[in-house]
């Protein structure tokens, strides 16, 4: 079996579109034999989920994923745990002991929290500019 472990640095990425890297830790007989690492690819839609199952993961692990990719894994019967954060060997470890549950809670959390950023960016964008016009109409 091989796993998909998404990773920002040396820990589980937050969100799976935003992963820097994957781990796959291949595993036999209920341990890991191998542990490889991949850059991913530019990131589009579509691209990281189709990147993981080349790679022949059976399992995704996660701390938050979009409705695209949930959907592809899906389809294709590829298993994901999202609201996992911290180490990706503990939460390697919880998955074989059939201890490991997403936290839907938590990757709501911060997918919500993403999506808020990304608006309240945006808002203060077009505050700005609607300052600007409205400064423009007073000459």
């Amino acid at each position: 079996m091989k796993i998909a472990v998404m990773l920002m640095g040396n820990k589980i990425s937050p969100h799976f579109g935003g992963s820097e890297r994957v781990c796959i830790y291949t595993v036999e007989n209920g341990a890991v034999v191998n542990k490889e690492y991949f850059d991913m690819p530019e990131h589009r839609a579509g691209i990281f989920a189709k990147f993981v199952k080349e790679k022949g993961a059976e399992v995704v692990i996660a701390g938050s994923m979009g409705e695209r990719a949930r959907y592809i894994f899906d389809s294709l019967g590829i298993k994901y745990f999202i609201g996992v954060l911290g180490s990706p060997d503990e939460a390697v470890e919880k998955l074989l002991k059939g201890e490991l549950k997403s936290n839907l809670a938590i990757a709501d959390e911060i997918h919500e929290r993403e999506e808020g950023m990304h608006h309240h960016s945006h808002g203060s964008h077009e505050h700005f500019h609607g300052h600007l016009h409205r400064h423009r109409k007073d000459f």
